[in-house]
Order: C-alpha cells, then sequence, then structure tokens
C-alpha cells in the first residue's frame, strides 16, 4: 500500500476512535516533519512507513519523535509488518494498515518528551494563553523563542509542567485558524477529506505569521514570508521526508532472496549496494549512520564489461579492520574484495600469502551474505532486480497440434514435439533447436521452413549443413516435400568461375530452401558498408567504456589493444572483401530465414571479459565464428531481431560459456 492509502485508513480509524480529538498532517516541528499528529488528551505522533519506503530515515525521524510526542506509533503496510519491531524503541507502538482495516500490533508507552520541544509547536499566542492561566504576567513585546524558555526551564515544579502540558494539548485543541483568515487544516472527527496534499506551504506561513506584529505587514513583508515559507517547507520535505528510493516495485518478487546465492560481482547487483558494503567493510556501520556526508563514491562500475574498480584502495590502510581482520598489509580487503567483484583469481608470491588471503575472502564472504540479508530494504532491492531479470523466466510450451503440412510427403509423419518445435519456431524470433542426436531436427527446420514460406512468414530460407552432408540434406528435403524446388550448393558448384551465377540465383530465384556448405557459407563476403555499421556499433561501445576504465590503474593499455584489435580485424575484413571482388555480398541476398546445422561448430565467438585463464572463453575467437556472427546480425537486422535458428545436439560441450556463446547469436538484445 502506498502512503496515500495508509493515511486515509489511519485517518478513518483516529476519527472513530478519539471523536475528540484534532488530527494535524504534516505537521512541522522544528526541523523535522511529522506525517500524522493526535491531540487528544496527550500529543501522539504517527510516522507512516508505505510498502514503497525504506527504513532509511527512521532513526533520525524516531529521534525528533520522541523530543515531541508523550507517545509514537510506527505504521505500516503489510510489507513492514514483520520487521518493524527492530527498527523502533520499545516504547514506540505499531499499526500494521491492511486493505481491510488495521491491526493493532504493539500499544506504546509513555516516552518522556522534553517540555520545550511541545511548547515550539504552539504560536506566540498561545503560549500567552498559558502565561494567563499560570497568572503570569504577558509576555507581549518578548520573542516566542523567550518564553518558550521561560515556561520550560522556570517552572521546575512537577506540578506547574503538569499544567504546561495540559496547556499545550489544550491550545492545539482549540487552535483557532480563522483569527488568521484562512481555512481550518486540521482534521476532526466530522471531517472526511483526508487530504493533505497542498503547493502552499501552508503550515511554515502559520508558524511564521504567529510572531509577527501585523500592524504594520506591507505587502512586500508578505511576499517575503511567502519565499521564505516556501523554502522552508521544501528543506523539511526533502531532508527528513522524501524516502531514500521508492519502492516501485515493476515486477512480482516470484523468487524470494532465500532462494538468490548472491555472490559479489554479479551483474544483477546494483552498484549502490556494492557502494554501501564497502563502507561498512571500511568503517563496521551502515553508510546511513554516518554523522557527515552520506554520497561517498567507493567503487566504479563499467556495464559493458562488467568490470569493477575501487579507486581508493591503498587510502585506508592502516585500519585494522582493512588490513588485519579482513586483508593483510601487504594486500588489503580492498584489493581482496575487488578481486571478489571482478572474479578474478589471487595469487600471491608465497603458498602461505595466498591461502592466508583466500582465508579473508572467505571471510568477507561470509560478511557480505551475512550484511545483505539482514536488512529488509536490501533483501527487497536485490529480490526486485533479481526478478526483473529471471523471475519472469519460465519454459514456453507452444503446441503444434493445430498445424497442417499441404505439401509434406504422406509418409512422413512428424511426431507432437516435433510439431511443437515448429510452432515455436514460428513464434520465436530466433530458436535454438537443443534435441538429441537423432531427435529429428533436420525434419524440424525444413518442416518450419516450408510451414512459414506458406504462411507468408518466411520468403528465402537457407540452410547451411557440414559440407560432407549436403547430399543428405537435399535427399531428405525431396523425401519430405518432393515437389520443394531446391537449390544446393556445395564446393563443387561454387567454384570461382561460376561463384558469381550462383550467388544471382539466390538473389533472383525462387526457391523453397537454398542448402549451403560450411565452407561455401565462409566464401560469401558482407559488403564492406554492412560490416563497418556494425563495426562503429562495437567501437561505440567500447568508447563509452574509456571515461570510467581509464581510470583504472593498468587498465588503459588494456583498453587501447581491445581497441586495436577491433579496428585490426574490421580492417582484415574489409581487406577480405576487397580481395574476392565478388559483386553480390550476402546482405544483398535477402535471407528471410537462416538455418545452421551442427551449430557447436560456431561457438568459439569473441567474448569481451575481465577475465583470465577461464575455461571455453576467447577474447579472440576464430575468424569462421566471426564471420558467422557478423552474417547471423546482418540477417537479423534486416528481419527485425529475428530469422536465425541454431540446431544441435551439443550446445554446451566444456563449459557455461558455450550457453553465452549461443546467447550472443540469438538474444543478442537480452545480453547487449
Amino acid at each position: 500500500m502506498d502512503d496515500k492509502a495508509i493515511r486515509g485508513i489511519l485517518i478513518e480509524w483516529l476519527q472513530a476512535n478519539y471523536p475528540e480529538g484534532r488530527i494535524y498532517q504534516e505537521k512541522s516541528l522544528g526541523e523535522s516533519v511529522c506525517d500524522v499528529m493526535l491531540v487528544s488528551d496527550c500529543l501522539t505522533g504517527f510516522e507512516i512507513k508505505s510498502d514503497r519506503d525504506s527504513y532509511r530515515r527512521l532513526p533520525r525521524q524516531v529521534e525528533y519523535y520522541q523530543q515531541y510526542f508523550d507517545y509514537n506509533y510506527l505504521v505500516v503496510g503489510e510489507r513492514h509488518g514483520a520487521s518493524a519491531g527492530a527498527k523502533i524503541p520499545d516504547n514506540w507502538g505499531i499499526i500494521v494498515v491492511c486493505e481491510d482495516g488495521i491491526n493493532l500490533k504493539r500499544k506504546p508507552k509513555y516516552g518522556s518528551p522534553r517540555l520545550e520541544k511541545q511548547l515550539r509547536i504552539l504560536w506566540k499566542a498561545e503560549l500567552n494563553n498559558i502565561l494567563s492561566r499560570l497568572n503570569v504576567p504577558l509576555m507581549t513585546y518578548k520573542s516566542k523563542d523567550y518564553i518558550v524558555r521561560y515556561l520550560a526551564e522556570t517552572q521546575e515544579s512537577k506540578e506547574l509542567q503538569e499544567k504546561i502540558h495540559e496547556g499545550v494539548v489544550y491550545e492545539l485543541l482549540h487552535r483557532d485558524y480563522d483569527t488568521l483568515g484562512i481555512g481550518d487544516p486540521t482534521v476532526s472527527s466530522e471531517a472526511k477529506d483526508s487530504s493533505i496534499y497542498c503547493e502552499m506551504p501552508v503550515s511554515e506561513m502559520i508558524d511564521t505569521l504567529s510572531e509577527q506584529d501585523l500592524q504594520q505587514f506591507t505587502l512586500d513583508h508578505w511576499i517575503e514570508l511567502y519565499a521564505k515559507a516556501r523554502k522552508l517547507k521544501e528543506a523539511k520535505v526533502y531532508k527528513y521526508k522524501k524516502p531514500g528510493r521508492e519502492r516501485v516495485s515493476s515486477v512480482e518478487h516470484t523468487i524470494k532472496y532465500k532462494d538468490i546465492e548472491a555472490t559479489p560481482g554479479v551483474p544483477w547487483m546494483d552498484r549502490r549496494i556494492i557502494n554501501e558494503f564497502i563502507f561498512y567493510l571500511i568503517n563496521g556501520y551502515e553508510i546511513w549512520e554516518s554523522k557527515g556526508r552520506q554520497n561517498y563514491n567507493l567503487v566504479n562500475y563499467e556495464p559493458n564489461t562488467g568490470y569493477w574498480f575501487i579507486p581508493d584502495k591503498g587510502y585506508y590502510s592502516g585500519l585494522s579492520r582493512i588490513d588485519s581482520e579482513y586483508g593483510i598489509p601487504q594486500y588489503n580487503a580492498l584489493y581482496i574484495f575487488e578481486s571478489m567483484l571482478n572474479m578474478r583469481e589471487i595469487r600471491r608470491d608465497t603458498k602461505k600469502e595466498t591461502v592466508l588471503i583466500l582465508e579473508k575472502r572467505d571471510k568477507i564472504l561470509e560478511l557480505f551474505r551475512k550484511w545483505l540479508w539482514e536488512d529488509e530494504d536490501r533483501r527487497w532491492d536485490v529480490e526486485e532486480s533479481y526478478n526483473k531479470i529471471f523471475g519472469g523466466l519460465c519454459v514456453k510450451h507452444y503446441d503444434g497440434a493445430n498445424l497442417s503440412f499441404p505439401q509434406m510427403s504422406e509418409e512422413i509423419k512428424l511426431y507432437p514435439y516435433q510439431k511443437d518445435a515448429v510452432q515455436r519456431i514460428i513464434n520465436e524470433k530466433n530458436t535454438l533447436l537443443a534435441f538429441d542426436v537423432g531427435a529429428g531436427k533436420t525434419y524440424i527446420m525444413i518442416a518450419a521452413a516450408m510451414k512459414m514460406r506458406q504462411m507468408g512468414l518466411s520468403r528465402k530460407n537457407m540452410f547451411v549443413v557440414p559440407n560432407n552432408i549436403v547430399g543428405q540434406w537435399e535427399l531428405i528435403f525431396q523425401t519430405m516435400y518432393p515437389k520443394a524446388k531446391l537449390l544446393s550448393v556445395n564446393p563443387g558448384t561454387f567454384q570461382p568461375d561460376v561463384r558469381q551465377k550462383v550467388l544471382n540465383q539466390i538473389v533472383n530465384g525462387d526457391y523453397d530452401g537454398i542448402i549451403i556448405a560450411y565452407s561455401c557459407f565462409e566464401m560469401i563476403p558482407l559488403s564492406s558498408e554492412c560490416v563497418l555499421t556494425q563495426m562503429e556499433d562495437d567501437l561505440s561501445k567500447l568508447e563509452d567504456m574509456m571515461a570510467l576504465l581509464r581510470q583504472a590503474v593498468g587498465l588503459g593499455k588494456e583498453l587501447n589493444r581491445v581497441e586495436e584489435g577491433i579496428r585490426k580485424t574490421a580492417h582484415q575484413l574489409i581487406m577480405s572483401m576487397q580481395s574476392t571482388r565478388t559483386e553480390v555480398t550476402f546482405d544483398k541476398l535477402e535471407i528471410n530465414t537462416l538455418f545452421v546445422d551442427e551449430a557447436h561448430n560456431f561457438k568459439n565467438i569473441p567474448i569481451d571479459s575481465w577475465q583470465k585463464n577461464i575455461a571455453g572463453i576467447n577474447l579472440r575467437g576464430s575468424q569462421k565464428c566471426l564471420h558467422m556472427q557478423r552474417k547471423v546480425r546482418c540477417v537479423q537486422e534486416q528481419n527485425n531481431g529475428g530469422g536465425v535458428v541454431f540446431a544441435t545436439g551439443t550446445p554446451l560441450c566444456n563449459s557455461i560459456s558455450d550457453a553465452y556463446a549461443m546467447q550472443m547469436y540469438l538474444q543478442p538484445d537480452d545480453i547487449d
């Protein structure tokens, strides 16, 4: 529930239970702002924390509430209900607001407020009323601050203090806004509208007016007063009421934090959380508990490469937490944590030192997980970011039972799972057919190509297959669709003297299927314009990294090497295209769907990463796979991001990086 909904239910409950009371909202209390103040036979403060709010500012808010109110409540939605008790003193009450009403979870106890603070809530005229009841001469020409100090400090007897407190309550119950010529902004038992959202800084103007001599108040004074009140209201709202981060959930939290394995450096964890943990690792307390500034920038993150950098690691050397408890003098905790963020292997000069650092690393990991999960706001943040990426993922099921294949041979019968796979190819932009060897992936691809051609979804289908099975593919195709018009391209029919003719046939012909061998496919170049466009996109991403990465010690040369490598690759590709002197390039073939059989042969693509010595990650890749990646990208650019089907019985061979390579081909937007 949001603040407005909780506030409305709370005020209705207060009106029903305290019919003689008076309710003030967003009441200025010196340097603080109270959400709801109830005046009955005492002063009661209500601090609201909606499901979207965090507890970040609550400790300081509690400090101010304790000084002003006899009793205090924390009012929360159901999300904060379980954890509210741990966030407030024992004398605070707890109210949990649900859609169907109020749950008084804990009653409050008297909080021993400061009489001086309560007196400051009153106007100067109201303070003089209290002086009158005490038979003390009025202090018309004294300031409000003087009267407050007089009442709070000179009336030492308990009896007099109780009378003054009763006077505060009485004046707030009977405050008359008509004397200032404005409407009553408070809520009584008869009032039904609990809205308090007003652009005018009414409360601040009233509190200021109560101390002025209005007899000589000119228009300039009014303008000056309004500007002062507006500035005061904005400052108070920003400092004390603005939540650290508004809790607006964009996804359902189907995966709870208990099922999430949190490790430093995972891409779905917000930089702010890592920044706050580094502060905690250094100081031993939370960043928002710092009495000084809270905008520490202790870590930088480059999302394109996933690189983390802690800029001032050596600055904190000498602190026991950094050099001994969680690190060693030669390699402090920040160096260790940075290596954890980048998932780098730690090796030192001696085995003994390496073992000691690894023990410190495990200790930091244990501290990180304990720190992360002990705070409800962080748990919510982690759940939110994790579920944004993984919460909506589920296995899609496609039903191809109703598909018909008019031109298919009656002797061929597809299994239900094969029809479902055809339906998947029709519906998805890009598809990976990762069935076991012998499951009939060839049948699925041929049936899907013919069905999409019949439906007008894919006019030109190309099948890229290993050299030794081109003839086998042609035979299977003719068996399934005897009337199909095919173009089969193998090394023997793709000689230099006839290559241009074959490419023109692909461009101008109306074929049900174009079956082409690996080696022939590699000989078809992309145009210089197409390659340059792709390479410019890559270089623009690289240039976005430059500013941050050049701040990291020792990484400037590495970055320059990567940039130079991309330029060199682009130059080699363009030069190879020029040497072919081919008029028809791949991007001019207008392929609608590209089917690649035995796609595991193209997994060795270049993967940008700061990780080293990890199985399956090749920073350079192979020329063959780079060519395939660029042609796949070309097909997708010409077909609204789709048009590629990979088939392999071994999508994962050596490492999880194989899956990442397949994603780079088929889900480029999701991992970009």
